[in-house]
């Protein structure tokens, strides 16, 4: 049976040099969501920040997004 080791990491995003909006969506239930919204590029952080985890062995479980900051579950197979 396979043991896993996992971690919690939080990254602020960065400011962008865009014009940012704040858009409400709400679904069939009533349940709404505040999207900051950003018209341009700047997802080079989220695919460097990816891609030095995955290099250490880790691997993206979940992740959630609240007040401009993300947080991360990553796990990895525990070799001890």
């Amino acid at each position: 049976m396979s043991q896993w080791k996992y971690q919690i990491t939080f990254h602020q995003l960065p400011k962008l040099e865009c014009e940012e909006k704040e858009i409400i969506k709400c679904d069939q239930r009533g349940e709404c969501f505040v999207h900051d919204t950003c018209q341009g590029g700047g997802m080079e952080w989220i695919e460097a920040l990816f891609a030095k985890k995955g290099k250490e062995g880790w691997e993206l479980v979940q992740s959630g997004y609240h007040h401009r900051e993300l947080l991360c579950i990553w796990k990895m197979k525990d070799e001890s």
